[in-house]
């Protein structure tokens, strides 16, 4: 006997009181429904109804086991429907960490989209300008400039191709003047990350590709370049920043492209994606991954 299935006709013949109404709703034969029904009496011991030739009534019995039985089936269809669910919508939580920078610019308009999209997966986002492992960190995705990958066993796919230009606020510029060659760098107030040595070289090539390098020594290192552009808006000095950061000011004219007649060697940043493993990854991973690649394209 489908002791499951017994119950749906038992349930179904006590809210009809009649065999044959039942056996047209569920669409089968009045004999099928008596023997669903003589099957789980018999599994019970018990008689569910008194059947007349005119009418079918519940036993006390049977109305109780009734009762039962809905609450039962009822359960049961949450339990379906909350495993539907799972299946076509995601949820849960994925953990991201980003480039402090590049989030803030490019990622909140992906990081809506996907919400919108799946409103039951919370995202988890920690930013950073540091290396970071992603497995040590236990994060399931990232979005970093390449240098910043400390494991070799990551898939990468880069999503943006950016570089830095140097920028400094109209309002310094008019206090300490233009610089007009590389050199003059070194008499200006200089805005850098931290780096192991006290000097740094940045090389300028010039239209006819001609390099010339200078050392500025940074009056103040931070390793956030969005406090890098609030400093060098508030006048603080030159700052090397990421194009995409700094365009909206450029164009804004609350900062200035310092020698903009050169371009810096080696200032290219490209930011990928990075994840684990391409197998075993997770539904709302998956979809994070291919819409942030769709995102970017």
């Amino acid at each position: 006997m489908d002791l499951f299935r017994a119950m749906q006709v038992f349930t179904q013949v006590a809210e009809c009181r009649s065999f044959s109404q039942t056996a047209e709703r569920l669409s089968t034969s009045t004999s099928v429904v008596t023997r669903h029904v003589s099957c789980l009496e018999k599994h019970l011991g018990i008689r569910l109804f008194q059947r007349t030739t005119r009418k079918v009534v519940l036993t006390q019995a049977g109305a109780e086991y009734a009762d039962g039985c809905r609450d039962l089936l009822r359960q049961l269809e949450a339990v379906e429907s909350r495993a539907t669910t799972e299946q076509t919508e995601l949820s849960g939580e994925i953990r991201i960490v980003a480039l402090g920078s590049f989030s803030l610019v490019q990622l909140t308009p992906l990081f809506a989209d996907y919400q919108a999209r799946f409103p039951r997966v919370n995202l988890n986002v920690t930013l950073t300008e540091r290396r970071v492992d992603l497995l040590e960190g236990g994060f399931e995705v990232g979005i970093v400039s390449e240098h910043m990958v400390r494991s070799e066993t990551l898939i990468l796919r880069r999503l943006i191709s950016s570089f830095c230009i140097p920028v400094a606020s109209p309002d310094y510029l008019a206090l300490a003047g233009h610089p007009k060659t590389p050199a003059d760098l070194k008499t200006c107030r200089v805005i850098s990350v931290p780096t192991d040595t006290a000097q740094q070289a940045w090389v300028f090539v010039d239209r006819e590709g001609k390099q010339e390098s200078v050392t500025v020594q940074p009056s103040m290192t931070v390793n956030s370049v969005v406090m890098q552009m609030q400093l060098a808006l508030n006048g603080m000095g030159v700052a090397l920043l990421p194009n995409e950061l700094v365009a909206d000011a450029l164009r804004a004219r609350t900062l200035v492209h310092v020698l903009d007649a050169y371009s810096l060697l080696n200032a290219d940043v490209a930011v990928s994606l990075v994840y684990p493993s391409r197998d075993f990854v997770s539904r709302k991973v998956r979809a994070f991954i291919n819409l942030a690649v769709n995102h970017f394209s």
